[in-house]
């Protein structure tokens, strides 16, 4: 390996942000990089990488926020969960690093439903109280609307009366926040969980099934990776 390609492999450098490569392979591969504007290091981003950038799931942690969600060359593409501008907890799509569509945010005054269009915030959809439990929220049976039970609370699109599309379920009585794609009542897709200890797993399900990357950030925020294929554990990193 030449001395230019060696430096290439562990920094590179778009628009004015740089990441160093501190840990595993940031070049085609699992690692974990800091992130950097001129000399001051503004947080770090782990996950799995293709020609430097992330490419699949991967977490960036920073000074803008923490976001856990699907990256396609290097930028957000897809659903994500994320916490930024002092929200709680927030879900919903990307599109080319820019937010799109739908974006549940909850912060101290309660839950927004906020509508995005290539990144800049166009409106609010809030969903009607209903009165009635447990759907409290919205249209439970076909449409966005929360159920509750006891103290856990479930958002989806929901599609004859199954969780669809994306979901996000607060279980008080798990101690952990689950944000998922769902069709008609199955997990397929990107599913992410945020346990109240702290710890965060992220992983790609397919028909209910964990398959492919998969990602966790311990308490002690070091991280672990590993593939799977219908549900079972092919490879730890």
């Amino acid at each position: 390996m030449t001395l230019a390609l060696a430096v290439l492999s562990t920094l590179a450098t778009f628009a004015q942000q740089s990441i160093k490569c501190v840990k595993g392979d940031c070049q085609n591969g699992y690692g974990f990089a800091t992130l950097s504007e001129g000399n001051k290091e503004i947080g770090y981003q782990v996950g799995f990488h293709e020609n430097q950038l992330l490419q699949g799931i991967g977490n960036q942690t920073g000074e803008f926020g923490r976001y856990w969600g699907m990256f396609k060359n290097g930028k957000k593409e897809g659903f994500f969960s994320y916490e930024s501008e002092g929200n709680m907890y927030a879900f919903g799509g990307f599109v080319d690093g820019k937010r799109e569509g739908l974006h549940v945010i909850r912060n101290k005054a309660g839950y927004e439903f906020r509508d995005y269009q290539n990144g800049r915030h166009i409106s609010n959809s809030p969903l009607v109280t209903t009165g009635v439990s447990p759907c409290v929220m919205g249209n439970c049976e076909n449409g966005k609307g929360v159920k509750v039970y006891d103290n856990d609370a479930v958002y989806s699109n929901w599609k004859n009366g199954q969780k669809n599309g994306m979901t996000m379920e607060f279980l008080m009585s798990e101690k952990k926040i689950i944000f998922s794609e769902f069709v008609e009542g199955i997990v397929d897709g990107l599913q992410m969980i945020w346990h109240f200890d702290g710890s965060k797993e992220i992983m790609q399900m397919q028909n209910g099934a964990i398959s492919g990357q998969y990602l966790k950030r311990n308490q002690n925020n070091t991280h672990e990776a590993a593939m799977y294929k219908y549900g079972q554990l092919t490879t730890s990193l």
